[in-house]
Parts: structure tokens; C-alpha cells; sequence
């Protein structure tokens, strides 16, 4: 018998803001606004304390700045949100390879047990959202039901930091009493239109006399929009296509730097990239590691057979490495690790490279 699918939908809350506050636990509980310092720009994400007060995504921040004068107002992070968003997909992918990232700030990830095999969807959710606090201090609200819309509408209901499960069978009910405003990418004409027939609820839009509801939208989006009132007819979760190699890299704009710092910057960025292999079970064949200077990019690289995962060799390996290059620490701009022939894990790794580092 076919399993009942198992969607989790992961709210990240204003990912940027989060970002921010996990960095800064200063700023948690206060008023931030992420897109600028100067009073000029627009605002990229506001924290729930000062969208309060109306302030919005895309609004001026000097506008953002006048609704609350007493917001802490950040330029944002681009960088840093980057590698903190791989973070997140690494730890979805670690539960299943079916994840969807539609934005920064959300995720889709099929948690269906197929036959007996893999862990209950359940546990498995309230997994993730531990390890997006632990390891990340991101908060997270989810959803988990058998349809990406219920998903959606479920994490809605349960945040700021809550997991609600809609039980199969009951989703059409959950369902009904949701506002059409919850169906995705619903085009402007298309919501003014079903206000005009007074749809308000996907209920009534599931409901609704196919001749009224034509009259109104037309043929196509009349047949489109019942089915997705009720999340049928939607795409499955792609399994996500294994990479073909895998780079960290981190700016060095602190110029105190010294070559310990470096170095520990260099077996961090190790660690990550070995986060990201996992969920594919990938071994890499070749590492190397790449400091940038006003003066130029310096670089050392180590070919192993049959290749490398674990954290601990990983962190080693690009440590001997980066020694050289950064025996002179001023004047480091960026530190890159990559790892490539990346290839399915076969046996254990061995220590010693087959070719010379250089």
C-alpha cells in the first residue's frame, strides 16, 4: 500500500532577523530592522516588534526609522546569510533528499516513510527544529500534513516556535476554514475576483458552483484554483541533485587576524563543506584550500584515494594546507576550502594523500 505523504513546512520567521539575532543575542527581543544603517535603502526583513508598528519589506528605512525610532537598524550580512542558509539545507537534506527551498526565509521536506524504512515523520520534524536551534540558534516554526497547503497553513497556526501535525483524514476540515489569501502565488486579479464572487475560504472555494466560480476567474483558473483549495494536483518534492563539488569561504575583514585565527577560520570552513557531503554519503577526492591577497590567490590541493568525509581529517587535511599560506597573516582578504571528485562513499578514507600537496 502506498504511504501516505509526509510534507514538513519549515517557517524560518524573517530568516535575516534571525540571522542577525544568532549572531547578536543582543538583539533578541528588540525592535531590528535588516537593510540599512545610513537612513538610506530600502528594508530587506523587520523583526515581529517592529512590523508592529508598520513597518514592512521593502518600505524605505528612513520611512521604518520614523514608524520606530527606536529600532536597531543593520546593514545585513549577505555573506553570512549565504553560508547560514547552506547550513539549513544541509541539515534538511540529513533527513531526507526530497527538500525544496523556495525562499531564504522557508522550506518543503518530504518526510514519507516508504514501506517500514526511515524514522517517523514526527520525531523526525521536532529533529530538525531542534538542530536549526542547537546548531544554528535559528527559530522555527513547522508544519507537517500530507499536502505542501496544509503544511504551510499548519506552520502558520504554530508559531512563533511550535510544530503542529495535521492527522491524516482531517486535513480537508483543517482546511475549510483557512482564508484563500494561503494559496501560493495567488495573482492579485485572481484574489479580487474570487472576493467578487464572495469566496473568502478555501472551503468555499473547494465548494463553490464550478458554472459561479467560471463566471468569475474562467475555465482554466476555475479547475486550477479547486484543486489547489484542497492541495491536490501539486508537484512533488524533487530529490535534490547531488553536487559536483562543494566550496566554504570566508571574508577576512577583521585585520587584526593573526595566523591561529586563520587557521582556525580555515578548519571551520572544513567542517562546514563536510556537513554538506553527508546527506549525499559523498567521500571527496580532492581537497584544497585557497587564500586571497591584495597581491594575488595562493593555493595548495591534496588528491586522496579513496577519499575523505569525516570532520576530524577534513580539519587536519586543510589545516596542513593552509599552514604555509598564511604563514604571513596580514594582508588575508578571504580563505576558500573546496572539495571535489566528489564520489559515493565506498570504504573507510585514508589518511595518506596520492599525490604531493603543492
Amino acid at each position: 500500500m502506498k504511504a501516505t505523504r509526509s510534507i514538513l513546512h519549515v517557517d524560518l520567521q524573517s530568516f535575516f532577523v534571525s540571522v542577525e539575532r544568532s549572531l547578536d543575542p543582543a538583539l533578541r527581543g528588540k525592535p531590528l530592522i535588516v537593510g540599512g544603517s545610513d537612513g538610506s535603502g530600502l528594508v530587506a526583513a523587520a523583526s515581529t516588534e517592529v512590523v508592529a508598528r508598520g513597518v514592512r519589506p521593502g518600505q524605505p528605512v528612513s520611512a521604518a526609522r520614523r514608524a520606530c525610532p527606536e529600532a536597531t537598524v543593520v546593514p545585513g550580512d549577505l555573506e553570512a546569510y549565504a553560508r547560514v542558509s547552506d547550513e539549513v539545507t544541509a541539515i534538511l537534506l540529513a533527513a531526507s533528499r526530497r527538500v525544496e527551498r523556495p525562499s531564504a526565509d522557508e522550506a518543503y521536506v518530504d518526510l514519507t516513510r516508504e514501506g517500514q524504512a526511515g524514522s517517523s515523520p514526527v520525531p523526525a520534524a521536532e529533529a530538525i527544529k531542534d538542530e536549526l536551534q542547537r546548531r544554528l540558534g535559528l527559530d522555527a516554526s513547522l508544519g507537517l500534513a500530507s499536502s505542501r497547503l496544509a503544511a504551510r497553513v499548519a506552520s502558520s497556526w504554530a508559531r512563533p516556535r511550535g510544530l503542529l501535525v495535521v492527522l491524516p483524514g482531517y486535513e480537508d476540515s483543517f482546511l475549510a476554514r483557512q482564508p484563500v489569501s494561503f494559496l501560493e502565488d495567488l495573482p492579485p486579479h485572481l484574489a479580487h475576483a474570487l472576493d467578487q464572487a464572495g469566496i473568502a475560504t478555501l472551503g468555499e472555494l473547494a465548494d463553490a458552483d464550478p458554472q459561479t466560480l467560471t463566471a468569475f476567474v474562467g475555465t482554466t483558473a476555475a479547475d486550477r484554483l479547486r484543486a489547489a483549495a484542497t492541495g491536490a494536483g501539486e508537484q512533488p518534492i524533487a530529490v535534490a541533485a547531488p553536487p559536483s563539488w562543494i566550496q566554504e569561504e570566508a571574508v577576512i575583514r577583521d585585520r587584526r587576524t593573526d595566523r591561529a585565527g586563520l587557521l582556525a577560520v580555515a578548519s571551520g570552513l572544513a567542517e562546514r563543506a563536510c556537513r554538506r557531503l553527508r546527506p549525499f554519503d559523498f567521500v571527496a577526492g580532492s581537497v584544497a584550500v585557497e587564500v586571497r591577497r591584495a597581491e594575488g590567490t595562493l593555493r595548495r590541493d591534496e588528491t586522496f584515494e579513496p577519499g575523505i568525509a569525516d570532520d576530524e581529517t577534513a580539519r587536519q587535511v586543510v589545516r596542513a594546507l593552509a599552514e604555509p599560506l598564511v604563514e604571513a597573516a596580514a594582508g588575508v582578504r578571504a580563505v576558500h576550502v573546496r572539495l571535489s571528485r566528489l564520489a559515493r562513499r565506498t570504504s573507510q578514507a585514508s589518511l595518506f594523500p596520492t599525490t604531493a600537496a603543492r
